[in-house]
């Protein structure tokens, strides 16, 4: 019978030692021997007849590995189950030798939930500022609409840039003479002091005419995210092709009809201020979880999991480097290393975070119901334009979501139970 005992290494950390008896490893290792003779080819004997001693010269440190190997994938499970362990990442495990007639121990280091006793989540003092919306936030959104909205249209009567024009042009650049990687574009629209160029090339088109081939000289920044770029002096050779002019709509009931099935523009600026103040209402609500959250912490420091931390520091990691490939960047060695450091700090607080918020979300009986689900992929389906279905057998997208629920909910009955201090 394997005989199994655990020790507490930490709050965290449990150690089991495993021994496992004498004839179930010699079993594993004959088992082993005779699937090994049925499938192996020596010279001058036939299948299925090598004698054990020519296996063991030829194979013995192969079937030793996997014997340990077998008796390690049998044994642990069983072993974590006796001790009630639920391990949160994969164990460390240390072998001893395997001997013909002995038995095999080994011992594995198993990283756990930490026990928590959470205190101090009723009755936070919390603070924040209630907003209205204002007459300016509703203009500068019917703006924004007026900008989306615009049509170009060529200029007429003049061939120089100024300042807000819209061009089509072509540009290649060039670093000591030879073409840059990627910079290159062809009927390229850009407008001028938007800021979406390097800096100095959209000022130094001010004046440029149409037709015309043009160099312009621009220093790059030294912190530019282009490494090859930085802190260096690049040529453009720019042609200007055309010179265009956003046309802005008339803000009027037309408009409004336009942009969406609002019967007036009085009816777009109500939906205007509606979804305005969601957003500030929203905002304030993320600023009292996140003043929860800030307090939770504090008053209940818990041991975690390293495994949990590097986990999802890896994770954030990974994002950044999907989103800078999207835009054609690349991460340094040293700029990742910087970033670990940074992210990690991060990551430990978000684990630290979920284990209390877990912890207070069984303590209360707080579910995410099928509905609650699906209500939040209902929302998803609006803003992604993706069917439902789809979205319901996205599993790992409902895992999300479910996750994304729960820690809401806590945090709100948190705060319902919370003292708040409101300013105006």
């Amino acid at each position: 019978m394997v005989k199994v005992n655990s020790e507490e290494l930490s709050p965290t950390k449990k150690r089991l030692e495993v021994e496992i008896p004498p004839p179930q490893v010699q079993e594993a290792v004959d088992a082993l021997y005779r699937d090994l003779n049925k499938r192996v080819r020596i010279k001058g004997f036939r299948p299925g007849k090598t004698p054990r001693a020519v296996l063991e010269r030829h194979y013995g440190d192969y079937i030793k590995e996997q014997a340990i190997s077998n008796l390690i994938k049998e044994t642990y499970p069983k072993a974590i189950s006796q001790e009630s362990i639920e391990p949160i990442a994969p164990p460390t495990i240390d072998t001893g030798a395997l001997t013909p007639e002995g038995p095999f121990t080994y011992s594995a280091v198993v990283e756990v939930r930490p026990r928590i006793e959470v205190k101090g989540y009723t009755g936070m003092r919390l603070k924040g500022k209630k907003e209205e919306v204002t007459p300016e936030e509703i203009s500068g959104e019917l703006e924004r609409l007026r900008q989306m909205h615009a049509q170009l249209k060529q200029v007429e009567g003049r061939d120089r840039v100024q300042q807000g024009d819209v061009v089509l042009l072509d540009f290649q650049g060039l670093l000591n003479q030879r073409p840059i990687k990627d910079g290159k574009a062809e009927n390229y629209l850009l407008e001028v002091g938007s800021g979406t160029m390097v800096p100095g090339f959209e000022e130094a088109l001010i004046g440029k005419k149409t037709s015309s081939g043009e160099e312009i000289t621009v220093g790059f920044p030294a912190d530019h995210p282009r490494k090859d770029l930085a802190g260096k002096e690049v040529t453009f050779k720019v042609t200007i092709k055309e010179i265009r002019q956003r046309i802005l709509p008339a803000l009027d009931d037309e408009f409004a009809k336009d942009v969406g099935a609002y019967k007036d523009l009085e009816e777009l600026k109500e939906r205007i201020k509606t979804d305005l103040q969601k957003a500030k209402e929203y905002r304030l609500k993320e600023e009292l979880r996140q003043q929860a959250i800030d307090q939770l912490l504090q008053a209940n420091p818990v041991e975690i999991s390293s495994y949990l931390v590097e986990q999802r520091t890896d994770e954030l990691l990974h994002d950044l480097k999907r989103r800078m490939a999207g835009q054609q960047q690349d991460l340094p060695p040293e700029e990742e290393r910087k970033m670990h450091g940074e992210y990690a700090k991060i990551a430990e607080r978000e684990v630290r975070a979920s284990f209390l918020l877990e912890e207070i979300g069984q303590r209360e009986s707080i579910e995410v119901t099928k509905e609650d689900i699906e209500a939040r992929l209902q929302e998803m389906t609006r803003i992604y334009q993706r069917p439902l279905e789809e979205l319901r057998q996205n599993a790992s997208l409902v895992a999300a979501v479910s996750r994304s629920l729960g820690r809401e909910k806590i945090l709100d009955f948190i705060i319902a139970k919370a003292d708040i201090k409101y300013k105006g």
